[in-house]
């Protein structure tokens, strides 16, 4: 869905320019969906919130939003929350 975001004004007005502020909204709207996945996911186990393990795993996505920040990739960011995530469950 986020990338059909991004794709489909590209393909519906194929040769015409996006103003500035519309592109900057469809490229951070795709961003905005995957992390509301993310977040979800994150979080929850099924229909139950985890609170036990909800402050190591906040902790693992403030340093997400930091280093995919400092490094300008958000692949990198999320490569490295997923470490940190499972690097949190093992230590648990």
């Amino acid at each position: 869905m986020a990338f059909a975001v991004r794709v489909l004004p590209q393909v519906c007005f194929v040769g015409r320019q996006f103003p500035e502020v519309w592109d900057r909204l469809l490229r951070y709207l795709s961003y905005a969906f995957i992390c509301g996945i993310i977040s979800v996911t994150l979080f929850m186990s099924g229909a139950c919130f985890e609170k036990e393990a909800a402050p190591f795993r906040a902790l693992a996505l403030a340093v997400t939003i930091v280093i995919a920040h400092r490094t300008n990739s958000a692949v990198i960011g999320m490569l490295t929350g997923m470490i940190l995530v499972l690097l949190s469950s093992w230590v648990r």
